[in-house]
C-alpha cells in the first residue's frame, strides 16, 4: 500500500498469534534451562566446598569443578589418619634393607619380623651366663610363627612354655636371697643354629634354645660374650629385636634362593649405634 507524498512505501504485517506463543514457549524454556545449569553448578561447587571443609582443606574455586588443589595438598585432621602400626609391624631399620641383607647373601625383600624391645641386662654380659635371652611375649606370638616345625623342635620350642603346677612351693633361700638347695638341671639341649646379627660388629653363628628350667628361651655359644663385646652393648642399653630367615625357593628346577639360618639382629636404640658399612645411625623406627 502506499501514500501520496509520502518517502516511502509502508508495508502490511499479518500477526501471527500461534506462532508467537510457541516462540514465547521456546523463550521461556530455554531461561528454565539456563537457570537449572547454573543451579546444578552452584550446588556441585557447594557440595565440593562442603566435603573439603569437613576434611580440613581449603580448597580455592574458581567456577570450574575441576579447578581444585592437589590431593597431596589435602590436611587430614588426626581423628581421619590412620593408627601407628602395631608392634608387630614396625618399620625395619633403613641400613638393614638398603645393603645389609645383600652383605649377609640374603635376599634384599625378605619379611623382617619385630619379636620385642629389650633392655640389656647384667645378665646378659655375665660371663657366668654367656648369654642373651630373648623375652617370653615375643618369642611367643612373633618368634615362634616363622619358625618350621623342625626348627621349633630343634630350638626346644615345639610346645608352650609350661607353668609351675598351682600349690608348688618355692624353692628354699637363705637370708641373702641363696638357694639353700642344689639347683635342678633341665634336659640338655644343642639348641637352633642362628646367626646372632648386629649392624655394628657384623654376624656370629650361635644356638637358639629354650631351657627346661626357667622356661627362658636364650642365644648362646662360643664366642657371644667376645661378639657382645664387638657390639658395644653396656647394661641399661634398650634395644630392639627382630628375626627373619630365608626359604628355599625353586623356578624350572632350579634353586633361586636357599636356605638360610635364622638370624636375630639386636639394634641399640641410642644414637651413637650406627652401621658398619655406611655408618649412618642405625636406630630403628618406633
Amino acid at each position: 500500500m502506499c501514500l501520496v507524498d509520502a518517502k516511502r512505501s509502508l508495508e502490511i504485517v499479518v500477526y501471527d498469534r500461534a506462532f508467537a506463543e510457541s516462540q514465547q514457549r521456546a523463550n521461556k524454556r530455554a531461561r528454565q534451562d539456563e537457570a537449572s545449569a547454573k543451579s546444578s553448578s552452584s550446588s556441585s561447587s557447594s557440595l565440593l566446598e562442603e566435603a573439603t571443609a569437613s576434611a580440613g582443606a581449603i580448597v580455592p574455586y574458581v567456577g570450574a569443578v575441576h579447578d581444585v588443589a592437589p590431593i597431596n595438598s589435602v590436611v587430614v585432621p588426626p581423628s581421619l589418619q590412620p593408627p601407628p602400626p602395631a608392634a608387630g609391624s614396625r618399620e625395619a631399620p633403613p641400613c638393614l634393607r638398603r645393603h645389609f641383607l645383600q652383605a649377609l647373601g640374603l635376599r634384599a625383600d625378605l619379611p623382617v619380623h619385630f619379636i620385642h624391645d629389650k633392655r640389656v641386662s647384667k645378665t646378659d654380659l655375665d660371663g657366668h651366663q654367656s648369654r642373651f635371652r630373648i623375652p617370653l611375649d615375643g618369642v611367643e606370638r612373633h618368634l615362634r610363627p616363622i619358625l618350621s616345625p623342625q626348627e621349633l623342635e630343634a630350638a626346644n620350642l615345639l610346645e608352650g612354655p609350661r607353668r609351675r603346677p598351682r600349690g608348688q612351693q618355692p624353692e628354699p633361700r637363705d637370708g641373702n636371697n641363696r638357694r639353700t638347695t642344689a639347683k635342678k638341671k633341665g634336659k640338655a639341649h644343642g639348641g637352633l643354629p642362628v646367626m646372632l646379627v648386629d649392624l655394628q660388629a657384623g654376624a656370629k653363628e650361635l644356638r637358639l634354645s629354650r631351657w627346661d628350667s626357667s622356661q627362658g628361651t636364650i642365644v648362646k655359644g662360643e664366642g657371644y660374650l667376645q661378639f657382645t663385646r664387638q657390639c658395644t652393648f653396656k647394661e641399661g642399653d634398650d634395644v630392639a629385636i627382630w628375626a627373619f630367615v630365608q626359604r628355599r625357593f625353586r623356578l624350572f628346577g632350579v634353586d633361586v634362593w636357599d636356605d638360610s639360618l635364622l638370624h636375630i639382629l639386636v639394634v641399640k636404640k641410642q644414637a651413637e649405634a650406627r652401621c658398619c658399612v655406611c655408618h649412618a645411625h642405625a636406630q630403628p623406627e618406633s
